[in-house]
């Protein structure tokens, strides 16, 4: 079963006090659920080599990331036949143009975490309905 129910608020109070591990911690699942739903598609990269290759990049690197997990949250959701918004450009404008309004980067983590809540609740109602339970 894929994680249906990730918060942003849980995200941010966390993330403060253990100064940033929990963030790793859920980017990484968060990637590791996604992939799992798009086993013959893309994989996105996993988030500690992006959170390393960020580190060189000072940040840009995540912000590409960023952009293609949005894209494929998006591609996953056209596939199953549901309509995911807003796409990849939109977060990414959230996350650089917003960051001047300083809300801005937490829209964007809004939006990617509520689109994969979504796409993950109709992913595990087509996996149920798919399984058939065997009694003896």
């Amino acid at each position: 079963m894929i994680q249906e129910d990730r918060k942003l608020w849980k995200l941010i109070l966390l993330t403060i006090p253990t100064f940033g591990i929990y963030n790793i911690y859920f980017w990484f699942q968060f990637t590791r659920d996604l992939n799992d739903m798009n086993r013959e598609d893309r994989r996105i990269k996993n988030y500690i080599l992006v959170w390393c290759l960020s580190i060189l990049t000072l940040g840009i690197y995540r912000w590409v990331w960023l952009f293609y997990l949005a894209d494929r949250i998006q591609v996953t959701g056209e596939r199953m036949g549901i309509r995911i918004r807003p796409g990849g450009g939109t977060v990414l404008a959230w996350k650089l143009f917003g960051s001047f309004l300083f809300i801005g980067p937490f829209v964007a983590d809004y939006y990617v975490i509520r689109n994969m809540n979504y796409l993950a609740k109709e992913y595990n109602l087509t996996i149920k309905k798919k399984t058939k339970v065997i009694k003896n």
